[in-house]
């Protein structure tokens, strides 16, 4: 793990996030802070390694218990509003469910691997299948999954962008790593 000591502006390093869409917003506040020099002087240490920002991992987990939330309010023969408090824990179980039972399964398939991985996977394969359902059918919660769908295509788009500018991402993070 890299450790970047007493610059505060490596806050917004892309490499500190996980996903495109935030890498590349970290990116465009990077280019727009001033030099370390003119800040005033803190002392902190930062790991750069992905998974490091909690706004990023607690929006994400946020949405996604957000739309599985939706998804099974809208399948509930109750009236909406007590659809939805009755869906909050059953998407609960619904999201953690097939990770607590499946993950270890596909653990001993693939071997000893990043488990992290793993979870993401099966989360995000359960939401997209789900959301593919739901996108078709006639519910209200189908505008969620159009939702889960435009924030897919902005990170695919972000992912590209960063492919394209990946020289000078690597330089102005080389230049704050400094």
């Amino acid at each position: 793990m890299n450790v970047v000591v007493d610059r505060p502006e490596a806050r917004l390093l892309p490499s500190r996030h996980h996903f495109a869409l935030a890498r590349l917003l970290a990116y465009v506040r990077l280019r727009g802070t001033r030099s370390a020099a003119s800040q005033p002087e803190e002392h902190l240490i930062l790991p750069i390694e992905r998974d490091q920002t909690a706004a990023e991992m607690n929006g994400i987990a946020i949405w996604v218990f957000a739309t599985a939330s939706c998804y099974i309010a809208a399948g509930l023969p109750l009236a909406l509003p007590i659809a939805v408090l009755a869906a909050i824990p059953l998407a609960a179980i619904a999201i953690h469910l097939p990770i607590v039972v499946g993950g270890p399964i596909l653990r001993l398939i693939v071997g000893d691997r990043d488990h992290v991985k793993i979870v993401s996977a099966i989360t995000m394969a359960m939401l997209l299948i789900a959301s593919s359902w739901v996108a078709m059918s006639g519910s209200w919660a189908r505008f969620a999954a159009w939702f889960f769908f435009a924030i897919l295509a902005l990170n695919g788009i972000a992912a590209i962008m960063l492919w394209l500018m990946r020289g000078a991402v690597r330089a102005a993070e080389e230049r704050c790593a400094r």
